[in-house]
Order: C-alpha cells, then sequence, then structure tokens
C-alpha cells in the first residue's frame, strides 16, 4: 500500500470516528501547557514580565518578539533563552539545546514530523516548519514528555494550532505582519485569515513570502547567505460542542539559498505535508477525550555547486527525496487527582540521495553514467511506539509525573549492494570497509524510555523541581547508513540511552521572577560523528559521554521598566576517548533593558557568549573568541490590534562568529560563518 493510500485509508476512518461521536461530544478538559511567555498585540496596561521557566519550558508567540524579521523558525528559537543556532548561510539554521542538536531534538508542526532532504542539512525540520500558522510554539528543554514521539533527547520544539472558537469568531479573522531589514535588504510578509462558513465549520488559509540578499559581517565582508522561500496553506476545519477536525494542505519551497558554509548551494527545496487532525470530548468515566492526527510530508531537494556559483562546464549535483508518513492516537483520562494519557504513534521515513559529477548539460539530464554515489541508498527507518504518561496532584503544593514509552524500530536499505550507474562502489563495500558488515538485512531495535518528575511549592511563590529519565534516540540516515568515499555511516550502530537527572528552583513575586536549573545526562552509546579515528573519513562508533549545565533566567519590571536576563552553560565530554564533544555552545546569554509607557516602548540587549576552548579539534573549525553585542529596540501600538516594531542589531557593528557550524560532506574543510554586522529593521503586525 503507497503512502498516499494509507493516507486516504486514514483520513476516512478518522472523519466516520469523529463523525460518530459528535452528537455525544462534550465540553473540551482543561490542559496544562505550563508557563507561557507571551507578547501580546496590546500592550497597553498589561504586564510584560515573562513568567519563571518552572519545568525548563518556553512557550513564544510567532508574532511577538522585538527582533528582525526571522528567516524561518530556527532563526526565530535561536534568540530563546537556552537555545542556540549553528549558521551554515542565511536560511536552515541549526538550533541546539544543551549540547544536543539535529534528530535529538523533536520539531512536530501541528502533528506532524518532516525530516529534511539534505544529508548536510540544508533543511532541518525547523527551517521548513510554518510558524506563520502557529497560535504558539512551545520549547521544552531536556527530555520532558514521552509522548512527544520516539528520540527528543534532547528536547522538544512543538508548533500548536488552536481550533477557532466560532461562538466568537467573526465572519472574517485574521492576522498579518510584514517587515525588512537594510542589510541583506531582507523582505518578509505573511498572514492568515479564518473564514467562519457556519455551523461549525471553518477555512483557513495562511501565506508567507520571504527573500534576502547576501549580508555583509561587521568588517563590510559579504557572506553568502541570500534566498528567495514561499509557503502556503489551507485548512477545512469543523469545530463545535467539544469535536474539533481539521484537513490541512501545505507548501513550503524555498529556491537559491546560498551557503557560505558549505561546497554546494541548496537550488530548490521543496516540502508538501498533507495532516489530518482533532479530536473529541467524551464522558465516558475516566476518559474524557481521544486525539488523533494523521500526516505524509514528503521532500524534493537539489543541490549542485555551479548554478550559482558561476561554473559553466564541470559540476556536481545532488537530487534527494525525503518521504515521511506517520500517524498517532491518544486516549486522555482523568480520574480522582490524576490526569493521564495513552497512545499509540508511528512514523516511517524513507530518504533516497543521488550523486552526479561531469559536464553540466550532462548531469543537468540526470546521465546515469555520470552518476557517481548513492548517499542514501533508499534508506527506510520506521518507528512505532507504545506510551502511558500520568499527572498526580499528591497534595495542592506536590505534582508527581511519570512516562514510559516502548519503541520498535526497523531500519534498511533497498540499495545497498547496488553501485551507482556511472561508476564507483556499492554502498556495502564502504560499510565492509569501515565496519566489517553489509546493510544487506533490516536492523531492528526495541527500545524503552521512562520519566519521573516531582514538582513541590514549599512555600508560597517557591517552587523546587527535579526528574529522572531515560531516553533513547535510534541512529538517523545520515548516521547508519550514509555511502561516500569520505563520509560512512555504521548499519549496527546502536541507539543513545540517554540518562538524564535536573532539578531547579522557581521564585515567583508580584513584581520579579528568579528560575534557576541544573542538569547531567550521561549517555551510553552516544553516536560519535568520529572525524578523527580514520584519517581522511567521518564514521560513526557508540562511546559514552557525558553532557551537563547550567541555566539561569530571571526578570523584574516596575513603573514601566522591564529588566530581564538569561545564561546557559553546557559542557560536553567523550568519556571513552576522553575528549571534548564537538559543537558545544560556550557560556552565552542576553541581557535586556525597556520601558514603556502606554503605546510606546524602547530598549536595549545586549547579547553575549564566552570564549570556547573546550574543542574538538577533528570537528570544530577551531577556538571561538568570546563576543558581545547590542541591539537596540522599539515599539509602538497606535491601536489594540495593530503594533509597529523597529530597532537595530548589533549597533557597534561588530565582526564575530557563534561557535556552532557545520562541516560539507562535499568538502572537509571546516568553516565559521560570520553572523550579520549591523542590522536596522522595521516590521508591522496586525489582527482584525
Amino acid at each position: 500500500m503507497t503512502f498516499k493510500n494509507s493516507l486516504r485509508l486514514g483520513v476516512s476512518l478518522l472523519v466516520l470516528a469523529a463523525a460518530s461521536n459528535m452528537a455525544s461530544a462534550q465540553s473540551t478538559i482543561e490542559t496544562d501547557i505550563g508557563p507561557v511567555e507571551l507578547t501580546p498585540i496590546d500592550v497597553k496596561n498589561q504586564s510584560l514580565r515573562p513568567p519563571a521557566e518552572g519545568t525548563a519550558q518556553t512557550v513564544i508567540d510567532p508574532m511577538g518578539a522585538d527582533v528582525p524579521p526571522a528567516a524561518d523558525v530556527g532563526d526565530l528559537l535561536r534568540r530563546t533563552p537556552g537555545i542556540t543556532g549553528g549558521r551554515m548561510g542565511g536560511h536552515a539554521l541549526e538550533i541546539s539545546i544543551r549540547g544536543q542538536s539535529q534528530n535529538q531534538i523533536s520539531v512536530i508542526d501541528s502533528g506532524s514530523v518532516t525530516y529534511g532532504g539534505c544529508p548536510n542539512r540544508m533543511d532541518p525540520p525547523s527551517s521548513v516548519a510554518a510558524g506563520y500558522r502557529a497560535d504558539r510554539i512551545v520549547v521544552q528543554r531536556g527530555y520532558a514528555s514521552v509522548a512527544n514521539g520516539p528520540g527528543a533527547t534532547g528536547g522538544a520544539v512543538i508548533l500548536e494550532r488552536d481550533a477557532p472558537d466560532l461562538e466568537e469568531t467573526p465572519r472574517w479573522s485574521g492576522t498579518v505582519s510584514f517587515g525588512g531589514t537594510s542589510n541583506s535588504e531582507t523582505l518578509d510578509a505573511s498572514g492568515r485569515v479564518t473564514f467562519n462558513m457556519g455551523n461549525g465549520f471553518y477555512l483557513q488559509g495562511g501565506a508567507m513570502a520571504g527573500k534576502a540578499g547576501n549580508y555583509e559581517n561587521g568588517d563590510g565582508v559579504a557572506v553568502r547567505s541570500g534566498y528567495q522561500q514561499k509557503n502556503a496553506g489551507l485548512t477545512f476545519g469543523y469545530a463545535r460542542n467539544g469535536v474539533d477536525l481539521a484537513f490541512d494542505y501545505e507548501k513550503n519551497r524555498v529556491d537559491d539559498a546560498l551557503f557560505a558554509g558549505a561546497g554546494m548551494d541548496g537550488i530548490y527545496d521543496a516540502n508538501t505535508i498533507y495532516r489530518l487532525r482533532g479530536g473529541f470530548d467524551l464522558d465516558a468515566g475516566a476518559l474524557r477525550r481521544i486525539e488523533s492526527n494523521l500526516f505524509l510530508s514528503e521532500v524534493d531537494h537539489i543541490m549542485d555547486n555551479y548554478s550559482l556559483r558561476g561554473s559553466s562546464m564541470m559540476g556536481m549535483v545532488a537530487p534527494t527525496t525525503s518521504d515521511t508518513f506517520g500517524g498517532k492516537v491518544e486516549a486522555q483520562f482523568e480520574f480522582g487527582q490524576t490526569r493521564a494519557k495513552v497512545g499509540i504513534d508511528h512514523q516511517s521515513n524513507n530518504r533516497m540521495a543521488e550523486g552526479y559529477m561531469g559536464p553540466i548539460a550532462a548531469i543537468e539530464a540526470r546521465d546515469p553514467s555520470r552518476q557517481i554515489a548513492l548517499s542514501w541508498p533508499d534508506v527506510t527507518i520506521a518507528q512505532t511506539g507504545l506510551y502511558a504518561e500520568t499527572e498526580t496532584d499528591i497534595s495542592d503544593k506536590t505534582m508527581v509525573k511519570f512516562g514510559l514509552r516502548y519503541d520498535r524500530v526497523r531500519a534498511s536499505s533497498g540499495l545497498a549492494a547496488v553501485a551507482p550507474t556511472g561508476g564507483g562502489m556499492p554502498a556495502n563495500s564502504y560499510y565492509t570497509t569501515q565496519y566489517g558488515t553489509t546493510f544487506d538485512s533490516p536492523r531492528t531495535e526495541n527500545n524503552v524510555s521512562a520519566l519521573v518528575r516531582l514538582e513541590h511549592e514549599f512555600t508560597p511563590g517557591n517552587t523546587f523541581y527535579f526528574g529522572l529519565s531515560r531516553s533513547v534516540r535510534t541512529a538517523d540516515a545520515n548516521e547508519r547508513a550514509m555511502a561516500r568515499m569520505n563520509w560512512v555511516g555504521n548499519p549496527d550502530i546502536a541507539p543513545e540511552k540517554h540518562n538524564q537527572f535536573d532539578m531547579g528552583l522557581i521564585v515567583e513575586r508580584s513584581n520579579w521572577n528568579l528560575a534557576a536549573s541544573a542538569y547531567v545526562d550521561r549517555v551510553n552509546d552516544y553516536i560519535l560523528r568520529d572525524a578523527f579515528s580514520v584519517s581522511g573519513v567521518t564514521t560513526y562508533r557508540n562511546v559514552d559521554a557525558q553532557l551537563a549545565g547550567l541555566e539561569l533566567s530571571g526578570a523584574w519590571e516596575r513603573d514601566g521598566w522591564l529588566i530581564s536576563g538569561d545564561a546557559a552553560y553546557t559542557r560536553g565530554r567523550n568519556l571513552s576517548d576522553d575528549r571534548n564533544l564537538a559543537q558545544i555552545a560556550p557560556f552565552n546569554g542576553k541581557f535586556t533593558v525597556s520601558y514603556g509607557r502606554d503605546a510606546w516602548r524602547g530598549g536595549a540587549r545586549v547579547n553575549w557568549a564566552a570564549i570556547q576552548n573546550l574543542i574538538d579539534p577533528a570537528r570544530d573549525p577551531g577556538k571561538t573568541s568570546g563576543w558581545a553585542t547590542l541591539d537596540l529596540f522599539g515599539s509602538y501600538a497606535p491601536n489594540d490590534n495593530s503594533m509597529l516594531r523597529f530597532g537595530v542589531d548589533n549597533v557597534t557593528n561588530k565582526t564575530y562568529a557563534n561557535h556552532l557550524s557545520r562541516s560539507d560532506v562535499f568538502d572537509p574543510a571546516l568553516f565559521q560563518v560570520d553572523e550579520p554586522g549591523r542590522t536596522f529593521y522595521v516590521k508591522y503586525e496586525m489582527t482584525f
């Protein structure tokens, strides 16, 4: 059965299930999304102080940040406490949480999961997520829930959408945002509109368009970073009497994405998503609600080294695909002081990557005699999970949370024994040379994850929490099956087992708060991207590792003044080889002071990072100097439904680079990409 046939069958089943329950559905149950950090459009007579981040969770309003228009969700998230970003160009920033990145962080967009089509991650999941359509973005640092799907050892980014309240919504409603910057001449516009069709039915459409040229660093040197992006989506939904059901169709496309930190550019990247989601309330004893979703995500990606680099004779091109099919069914219960959820989820991702080299006319025509690589040789990784999670109020001051998850993993390669038609070795030959194995037979895993968390308010406004967890992440397509002369995956690599302990303290007062947390993550079978054991070849092997760190945030507000700050530190060690882990962000943070009255607000923000000299010389470009930059920002709300934001980032025009970077499969040289120099920006946001 094909993905699309499976999707049609699942859509039919879910529609029938929802329809059969519409008559008996009751009011929705109360949900707990934790502490929020929302900046409303209307700032008059409201507190802007962000609440303390009690359980290492932050909730972001995509339209509420005093920052320039973001290239994508990853660009927006890197400005969040505890998150840093690795830059390869102007688009597709790679986020890092507590020293973990890539597939160690789950990105869930309204229930669907997308795995990018680029082996070098020119299109990480955060770069294709539809942030402009989200009502909120929930960022969880550390392993916070067994319900977030497999993996998520470093955290989760969850884009949530609410069904509209059609009893309160007028016939037409929506949001609009547009803006631009001076450096790179970025232009960005987005919006979404909801049409109340009556009788519980609605249509919701959204679109965004953005483009940017190359920005300049503080020395006035142009950095390859331009791109063009277009997104559009349409939702047909029903929301009434405790029943909500929605079908989404979305298309995201990025063209001509330039990457200073890579030997190729992203010529074309298209992601199409079909998604059915919904749920219905029940009054069936302890069973209160059933939620479900079904999705298909299709990615087509092309990168080359000639279209945007002036080459006219010889070149390389890599067409790739990544298709993910999955879904989830979850039952939610309430009994006594306990809230519980029990569910099953599934995701299956298939990836295929080819490489062609030679005269441009021949490789553009995909001449089989010019095919030199099957970098992803038809790799499929399927994961089916069962989970249960409970929250129990032991008293009005104490809550305990338990979670248990089991995942069955099956990984296979359909073309591991097939050689490229233009010559070269099959993937199995690379695997045999490096590991003495082949990928002719599927690999299976049985992974168990669990967590326990306790929160206790020992005095009013003072809460202590601690958590213990074990989370397991299977290897991705690169780690398990990459097949190139200088980069070889390991079919027999074991899954990572993260054993984490974290604890924290939250102090909340009428006009100030403070949150502090510490964590230790002892990792068995950490999947090491090893660039030093085999000369000239990147391989993968399991080692023991440890990640540990501290996080601090706080805010004070009085008489229109707001002072806030945050800081994060992570230390990563490869215990097996007694050396540092690569790509660990240095001690970093922000400090912000602002003042506002009525419709006006203005402020300054200092962003800083310390020296990072605890590096792995094989995979880090080198030690990174400490830096600090100054941003100025302001806003004016002419009425309750609109906001004009403006400012300048990097006021002193400093030349600097974040420590995180990415190496390129086609070019073994490591390169750090400078951040933008002085940047003026303006953006306008409106609801109607």
